[in-house]
């Protein structure tokens, strides 16, 4: 095994998904990725498909008990990259959302993001070392989605959040980093494998997450894969105001 810059990695919400195969790929070149999320069998099974070592820590991140479990963890490890994975999306009209699903999807999309990376960048500061964070984002960040309005104004949050660390940390060796997906076949749809036979813009997490990697290597602060997604944020932050 190559080792690399993230020897110790972590990732969030790595049970399933994009989060699942940036743990995969991170596990070819790192000596060991701690694999953060909620469901401990899923967990398992990530572990099971990876080719380097992995620490399983559950933790729900919408919860203060779990933000505090890996808040403790970053403080305590030399851990080369955050990933801040975990999140989930919410479908249907705003009024007719729960509030308390609403203020979930912001705990973990949004709160737990901005503590973990708070306590990353920290950390390393006071430790005098390099680090990468990176962040997963949406394409739907760029422009406004009135079927799922707390969603998207998470990721835009995700967006703005990163470029302005970044402008400040990189003077300190820390990059963040944001990866932008689109349309991607995991689990976040109820049924991915329709999905498959029915549209030709999805991605499949696999590709997500080699391009992702293949973008922090070479110091990335924006990560779009595939043309079509970049096709997609061009008309987002140009063109939606005239339909």
């Amino acid at each position: 095994m190559k080792k690399n810059r993230f020897d110790i990695s972590l990732v969030t919400g790595a049970s399933s998904g994009i989060g699942r195969h940036l743990s995969i790929e991170l596990s070819k070149t790192s000596s060991l990725v701690y694999l953060i999320a909620r469901n401990k069998k899923e967990l398992a099974v990530t572990a099971e498909m990876m080719t380097s070592p992995s620490e399983i820590v559950v933790a729900d991140l919408s919860t203060q008990a779990g933000l505090t479990k890996v808040i403790e963890l970053i403080n305590n490890q030399h851990i080369d990259l955050l990933v801040n994975n975990a999140g989930f999306g919410s479908g249907g009209y705003f009024h007719e959302r729960r509030i308390e699903k609403e203020m979930s999807l912001i705990n973990t999309n949004v709160s737990a993001v901005v503590e973990l990376t708070h306590s990353y960048i920290n950390q390393s500061i006071s430790s005098e070392r390099k680090g990468v964070v990176l962040n997963v984002g949406s394409v739907v960040s760029f422009f406004p989605r009135p079927s799922n309005t707390t969603y998207a104004a998470s990721k835009a949050f995700i967006r703005s959040f990163t470029d302005s660390l970044n402008r400040k940390y990189k003077d300190y060796g820390i990059l963040v980093s944001c990866l932008y997906p689109g349309l991607t076949f995991t689990n976040f749809f109820e049924d991915p494998d329709s999905l498959r036979k029915h549209t030709i813009l999805g991605q499949e997490p696999e590709h997500v997450a080699k391009v992702a990697i293949k973008g922090l290597n070479k110091n990335k602060r924006v990560i779009i894969p595939g043309f079509k997604n970049k096709l997609i944020i061009f008309l987002g932050k140009y063109l939606y105001k005239y339909f």
